[in-house]
């Protein structure tokens, strides 16, 4: 295989495999370690790792690099979120770390940027559309907020090593000044093409990548021309959505003022009652958490917030477990930590990748079920008429 992508959450991994797909690879993602070979060019990973304990992140890392011994890769890439992850004790700082060390390296480049849908890095800060992560209406992810925009102050609190601004000035003095340096990590401007192709042309022979999904289909090149797996025509949909996001609020928002079929949930909604709405259901249907139109800027993150949060996501993974048993084939996800639960639920765990629904959002084909429909959305991706959108799939 040419690259192994180790994604930290699930709406991650279908992200990075649309972006290879551009590029004509023969893209498989798994949500499990393969039992054997997968035929492919490009193997996702796609973990729930982005807000579990430190050990338990690194433990499933590790898993995928004991599998890439007999299964070896040219490249292998860490895939984050393109805001990356603000908390003092987040989990990109430990597994990089872990992974140099692994493989006896001495960097690695940290590159958050997705240009296509707005975030940049440049002199070290990360920004989300022009305005500072920590400065947008990012800081108040409910589970990451974003407390600061420069990515070393980030990687202080989480890793043991330094960090290194590489920015368009200083490109082509690293070799001379910074290359044979103990291990560190690069953080290179990043705001255009001509950036990428400039990080490219410096670190294309690297073995270790860490970066969202804005640096894959200029780092790799294929040529399969390989066609674009499809499943029949989708003829019922549900839509479930634990994200309480900007982004998905107006998503909600749209598919309820066209008229469409929609439901609020908590974390003491009648499960019984809310069965009945999907198996007496005609046409498409969305849920979402009642959370999302309420202003959580000031919330407490309490054990209880937390609770709360996971009942939800049980909510959600049993109601796509009842949609899926009656004969819904189009099942659309919203928020990170909701897609990893109810594909987890599912047991689905190995995908072909089909059309894409908007930038890092392509339909997901089941290998063991190729007509059925799952979509993965990151809680801050999609126009506000995505769900409409991908309902013409």
């Amino acid at each position: 295989m040419k690259l192994a992508v180790i994604a930290d959450d699930f709406t991650g991994g279908a992200d990075a495999a649309s972006f290879l797909k551009r590029q004509n690879a023969k893209v498989v993602l798994v949500t499990k370690i393969p039992h054997e070979q997968v035929d492919c060019d490009c193997l996702v990973f796609a973990l729930k790792i982005r807000s579990i304990p430190k050990a338990e992140a690194i433990e499933s890392v590790k898993l995928v690099c004991e599998y890439l011994k007999s299964h070896p890769v040219e490249h292998l890439y860490y895939k984050y979120c393109s805001t990356f992850d603000s908390t003092p004790k987040g989990n990109i700082g430990p597994i990089l770390d872990f992974l140099l060390e692994y493989y006896h390296l001495n960097r690695c480049i940290i590159c958050p940027s997705l240009p296509e849908n707005g975030r940049t890095v440049e002199n070290g800060i990360l920004y989300v559309n022009g305005i500072k992560l920590a400065e947008s209406p990012l800081k108040n992810h409910p589970l990451n907020p974003m407390w600061d925009s420069y990515i070393p102050n980030l990687m202080k609190k989480q890793s043991k090593y330094p960090c290194l601004i590489l920015n368009r000035k200083s490109f082509y003095s690293y070799y001379d000044n910074y290359s044979d340096r103990n291990k560190h990590y690069i953080i290179p401007d990043y705001v255009n093409i001509d950036d990428a192709q400039h990080i490219v042309k410096l670190f294309h022979s690297d073995y270790l990548f860490s970066s969202g999904s804005g640096l894959l289909e200029h780092l790799f090149q294929f040529h399969n021309n390989e066609h674009v797996f499809s499943a029949k025509i989708a003829t019922k949909t549900i839509v479930l959505c634990g994200s309480c996001s900007k982004a998905t609020k107006s998503q909600i928002e749209t598919w309820i003022n066209k008229g469409k079929t929609s439901y609020a949930i908590n974390p003491n909604s009648n499960i019984e009652e809310l069965y009945s709405y999907i198996q007496e259901s005609e046409s498409e249907i969305l849920f979402y958490s009642d959370a999302v139109f309420r202003d959580l800027t000031n919330t407490s993150r309490d054990s209880t917030f937390y609770s709360n949060a996971k009942k939800i996501e049980s909510i959600l993974s049993k109601l796509g477990i009842c949609a899926y048993k009656n004969n819904f084939d189009r099942l659309i996800v919203a928020g990170g930590e909701t897609s990893g639960a109810i594909t987890s639920a599912l047991n689905f765990t190995s995908f072909y990748i089909g059309k894409e629904i908007a930038p890092g959002v392509p339909v997901l084909i089941p290998t063991n079920q190729p007509n059925f429909h799952l979509i993965l959305k990151s809680g801050n991706f999609g126009n506000k008429e995505f769900f409409l959108e991908a309902l013409e799939d």
